[in-house]
């Protein structure tokens, strides 16, 4: 069976479930939702994932480390803790992730909720999902922002980009 999304006008009133194929169709007319998950360890550098060359769109750039569609009836805090064990194989829970803001991606109608997760875990404790990630590592802040500026990124605009520098930056040590 085909991933259902529910969907929303631009407004964010929920309509109804539709699928995944409808939802990124050329002019679905309705929104769906995702969850952009950015995780910072213990040392206070970000992990990326280098997605798979299985990837339909931007194959063997580097990417945030979590990121996937919020399934029809599913919170978004239940989406991440999903997502985060498909892609990384890391249990967490949902009072884990601190939610930073939504962004509306108007040209594949996506609210992106982005979140924040902090944790201890070492690269040798993910468990990579082969499809869709082919390798993470750990960088400090300003390697980060060298890649996340760099052709090696997967393409996000520059207002994302400048927003991710300057919000990111803010949990450095907290």
């Amino acid at each position: 069976m085909e991933e259902m999304l529910d969907t929303y006008d631009i407004n964010g009133k929920l309509l109804k479930p539709q699928t995944r194929a409808f939802c990124h169709s050329e002019n679905p007319g309705c929104y769906h939702k995702a969850v952009w998950i950015w995780i910072i360890n213990d040392k206070n550098e970000f992990l990326v994932q280098k997605r798979s060359h299985l990837k339909r769109t931007a194959p063997n750039k580097w990417d945030m480390p979590v990121a996937g569609h919020v399934d029809a009836g599913e919170t978004l805090l239940q989406a991440c803790a999903r997502e985060t064990k498909e892609e990384l194989g890391l249990d967490v829970k949902e009072s884990d992730f601190l939610f930073l803001t939504e962004k509306l991606k108007q040209k594949s109608w996506e609210f992106a909720e982005i979140y924040l997760l902090r944790t201890t875990a070492k690269i040798e404790d993910f468990t990579l999902q082969k499809k869709e990630v082919s390798k993470v590592k750990y960088l400090p802040y300003n390697e980060f922002i060298k890649l996340l500026y760099s052709t090696d990124f997967a393409p996000h605009e520059k207002e994302y980009k400048d927003w991710v520098s300057t919000e990111l930056k803010k949990y450095i040590g907290v």
